[in-house]
């Protein structure tokens, strides 16, 4: 496996990402607004996977770990647009 050419750079992404993961579980505990609860869990189960994916891609691949935000704004964005469209969920 090829080492990346700034090591440093590449492990400070790595922990940007998994911060700014972090810092969207507000999204996921705003949900119950919108979502019922059965909703809301296979968001959280999501967003736990996701973190636990973020963290083990942290040393052989930083820059996919600094996609974690990304990831995880989408995946609550198609839950919860699923939800509406075809569960009827409703604020």
């Amino acid at each position: 496996m090829a080492q990346p050419r700034n090591p440093s750079l590449a492990n400070a992404a790595a922990l940007v990402g998994i911060a700014g993961h972090v810092a969207t579980v507000f999204l996921y505990l705003a949900s119950p607004l919108v979502a019922p609860l059965a909703g809301v869990l296979v968001l959280l189960a999501g967003w736990g996977l996701l973190l636990v994916a973020a963290l083990r891609l942290r040393r052989p691949r930083p820059w996919l770990a600094a996609l974690a935000p990304v990831a995880s704004i989408g995946f609550w964005a198609a839950v919860l647009t699923f939800g509406d469209w075809v569960l009827g969920w409703t604020a």
